[in-house]
């Protein structure tokens, strides 16, 4: 009997240990608090990057500030490595006051704004875009 009791025990304990583990909480994303300026030149049919960090999971919004000369140009996020920023997500957009492109980063990390041509610049221009993450 005492075999008997202590086969179901061990076999209730192995079979308690190969459940389905329970996956950790996703990390609460946070409200951007971090403001980052970057200005540049887009050249005809060039692409430019600004890479940034973020310290936390949390919102990300890119502001076309201004284009000068005035045009439509692409911005985009995407995540930054070795030097290239693979693009995650974009817009063509104008110049103005509000948020453009956002997103959320889900894990701490590395980070970058894209900027490019969307095929109708004729000449090159100056731009500032900001930033805002956690």
């Amino acid at each position: 009997m005492d075999k008997m009791f202590a086969a179901v025990i061990g076999l209730t304990l192995l079979t308690s240990a190969c459940g389905n583990p329970t996956p950790p909480a996703s990390p609460t994303p946070v409200a951007p608090t971090i403001t980052e300026t970057f200005n540049g030149t887009l050249t005809v049919s060039g692409n430019n990057s600004h890479p940034f960090t973020v310290q936390q999971a949390g919102g990300i919004k890119v502001t076309l500030i201004s284009v000068d000369p005035g045009a439509a140009i692409g911005i985009g996020i995407g995540t930054s490595a070795s030097g290239v920023c693979t693009v995650i997500t974009s817009v063509n957009a104008v110049s103005g006051k509000t948020v453009q492109v956002s997103g959320t980063a889900t894990v701490a990390g590395s980070f970058c704004a894209s900027v490019f041509d969307i095929g109708n610049l004729v000449e090159p221009v100056a731009y500032s875009i900001t930033v805002l993450h956690s």
